[in-house]
């Protein structure tokens, strides 16, 4: 059901997943204006569960995040105007650019392993929309014995329309590519998944607006939602609206004059509006952020026009901008409302040539006796004060500058079409590619990087004069990726959303250069990693800021016991290896979700392919005890041969497993085997003879 924010933070929660939801997947969310930092921290640390706190642990959450991200796809739909300005390249921005329109909806898919939720909402992905604002949102839950097919089907074949107005095919861009493969993949998540069955009292549908495209037709949130309430039960004799913002009075013209022809014909009908306004002390009548227009044309169809006011205070008293939008029909035999990203525009509701991408969620209860579900409609409205004498009233037009899109429209110059894609790729050859049209590109123009290593890597002189190709590629030399693309041309300057060609080859993090092969060994033979992580990097800031051995009353030099710390014993060290090692063996066995997921659980940042280089650095910088190295590296190996993997309903199967599995390690035992035959003048005998033996019973498992 659809609910309206009271509090900060309640939009957050529904990034949490539910109970026994299984691992994260990916997500994918579209908004129109965009704060890459509370989607990072807030959205995706939800979503992933992270429990390290970004502003009081930031080492520990950035390494949380970033090991957890490369197990899943996660990425944001973001009108071209609003992109680029800055994200973490481990999770992907496609900038949408609609002719003559925006990037308006309000979707987000969350995909766990046994559960997905799709939120529909009026916020944007900003402080602004997720903490101060008055919003409204709803969700729908697909679980594996509940899928309500057509409206699942709805949102995957809106994301994936919406994706085909993103500069770039699959072809030339990765993130398109990604974006595409995580929506089918969803499709084939949800496959053996059982229907909702039966003919329920309560009916939620996505209806939205979106311009015509190739192979698709204009579509309309007006024309959409009231089909499907008819479709209930007739049309409806009783509308109110609730919009924050509106056209000019030609264009709410039209717009109202749509919604009036939809309702019922031969019975009294009944129109409100909830509009922008105040009623300010000392002022005789109140002042209304509309056009007079809104009103004139309803009466022209509309028996009873009443006008209210949207609430500037939340229902504990907060000073919040309206910013939700709302619409409520009501006939003989069902109440319904819808929610959503549509303004009563005529871009917004789908009802004139220029159209936005708007995502909406209409919920339909049909009346039955004794039934509260129509209750929990209405008290998605909030208290309204009614306006007495809309005549008499004080109508100022469309208030632009309190609405933070239509600021935010105002305040950044578009890229230029010719700017297609941007993609770096990491790994040895670093370089940064770039997809352009040269038919839509100013005159003169450069691209420029921001950040530490800041510099221009393109201009039109130099584009021109080695023969204007429409993929360019630069090489970097930095062994950081840039941190932004700004493209500067004539007197403007806009972002150029920059991502990643391969996510895995992205440079660790400069914090995990310090993390020994025990410190990363304990991470991943936790049952908690985040506990793990946490007390790794608080280790790691306290060493910065404290130093324990100075500030000891004992000089260590001259503490007695230190001699004999039974810690560094070997039979100690061998006990606490052993079971830390038969810990990761039963971590690798547990079930797991996909193949990018296992890929990164051997490949990641801190993976298993990261341990056994940090194992082979130990054995070249052991000092007298190298073969006691050489027998950790050995132990570690025969683990990874006796990994049996247990496979669960809804994860990869045990063939799947093992082709993933088999061929890394015999890739990462031919490895080690190399580099260990480099350092056997300084081995012993008998450890290389172990050690051998040991790698030739892992090329038999594989």
């Amino acid at each position: 059901m659809s609910r309206r924010t009271a509090h900060p933070g309640v939009m957050l929660e529904l990034w949490r997943p539910p109970h026994d939801a299984g691992d994260p997947l990916g997500c994918l969310a579209t908004t129109y204006t965009f704060a890459p930092g509370l989607f990072d921290e807030q959205c995706l640390g939800r979503f992933l569960e992270i429990e390290s706190e970004p502003d009081r642990e930031d080492l520990a959450f950035l390494l949380e995040r970033e090991t957890r991200l490369g197990g899943v796809y996660a990425g944001v739909l973001v009108d071209h105007t609003q992109a680029g300005v800055e994200h973490s390249l481990r999770w992907d921005v496609l900038p949408v650019r609609i002719r003559g329109g925006k990037q308006h909806a309000k979707v987000s898919l969350l995909v766990w392993a046994r559960h997905i939720r799709i939120i529909v909402a009026s916020a944007n992905l900003t402080e602004q929309g997720y903490r101060t604002n008055q919003e409204v949102a709803g969700a729908v839950e697909v679980a594996p014995n509940s899928v309500p097919e057509q409206t699942f089907e709805d949102a995957i074949g809106f994301l994936r329309r919406l994706i085909r107005f993103v500069p770039g095919t699959a072809q030339s861009s990765p993130a398109v590519q990604r974006a595409e493969t995580f929506l089918a993949d969803v499709q084939q998540l949800v496959h053996g998944w059982q229907p909702t069955r039966g003919r329920s009292a309560i009916r939620q549908h996505l209806v939205f607006t979106m311009p015509v495209s190739r192979g698709s037709s204009a579509r309309s949130t007006m024309e959409d939602a009231l089909d499907r309430c008819r479709g209930r039960g007739g049309s409806p004799y009783d509308v109110r609206v609730a919009s924050p913002f509106f056209d000019d009075d030609a264009s709410t013209s039209q717009v109202t004059s749509v919604l009036c022809k939809g309702m019922a014909r031969g019975v009294r009908r009944t129109l409100t509006l909830a509009l922008p306004g105040a009623l300010e002390k000392g002022a005789g009548v109140p002042r209304l952020h509309a056009p007079r227009s809104v009103l004139s044309t309803a009466r022209r169809y509309v028996e009873d026009v009443s006008v209210a006011l949207l609430p500037a205070v939340d229902a504990d008293k907060n000073p919040r901008i309206w910013h939700a939008k709302m619409v409520g029909f009501k006939a003989n035999s069902y109440s319904a409302l819808m929610i959503g990203s549509s303004n009563f525009t005529t871009a917004g509701m789908g009802v004139g040539n220029a159209r936005n991408a708007e995502a909406n969620l209409l919920t339909i209860v049909d009346y039955v006796k004794f039934d509260r579900h129509e209750g929990r409609l209405e008290a998605v409205w909030p208290d309204m004060g009614q306006v007495a004498n809309p005549d008499a009233a004080e109508w100022r037009g469309a208030d632009r500058d309190s609405d933070e899109e239509e600021r935010a429209t105002l305040t950044r110059v578009p890229l230029p079409p010719g700017f297609l894609t941007a993609t770096y790729r990491a790994g040895e050859r670093r370089q940064v590619v770039l997809g352009l049209d040269p038919a839509h590109l100013p005159p003169d123009w450069r691209v420029h990087t921001t950040g530490v290593d800041a510099q221009d890597i393109l201009s039109a002189e130099t584009w021109q004069a080695n023969g204007s190709a429409a993929i360019v590629t630069v090489e970097w030399t930095a062994v950081r990726p840039p941190e932004k693309l700004l493209v500067l041309w004539e007197d403007n300057e806009a972002f150029w959303p920059l991502n990643v060609d391969d996510q895995r080859a992205l440079p660790p993090p400069s914090q995990l250069d310090g993390m020994t092969a025990d410190d990363m060994l304990d991470i991943l033979a936790a049952s908690d990693p985040s506990a793990a992580f946490r007390m790794w990097a608080r280790r790691q800031q306290a060493s910065e800021t404290f130093d324990h051995e100075l500030d000891g009353a004992v000089p260590i030099d001259l503490d007695p016991l230190r001699q004999f710390d039974l810690h560094a014993t070997f039979l100690h060290r061998v006990r606490r290896r052993a079971r830390t090692l038969a810990q990761l063996r039963a971590n690798l066995q547990r079930a797991v979700s996909g193949r990018q997921a296992l890929e990164w659980r051997l490949r990641g940042l801190v993976g298993i392919e990261p341990l056994a280089d940090r194992l082979v650095r130990e054995l070249s910088s052991a000092n007298g005890s190298i073969d006691e190295a050489l027998l950790t590296l050995a132990d570690f190996l025969i683990v990874l041969r006796e990994v049996d993997y247990t496979p669960v309903d809804g994860g990869l199967s045990k063939r799947e497993y093992e082709s993933v599995f088999g061929p890394f390690l015999r890739e990462l035992t031919d490895k080690l085997a190399r580099q260990v035959a480099e350092r056997r003048v300084a081995l012993s005998t008998e450890a290389f003879s172990f050690w051998q033996r040991v790698v030739e019973r892992c090329r038999e498992r594989t």
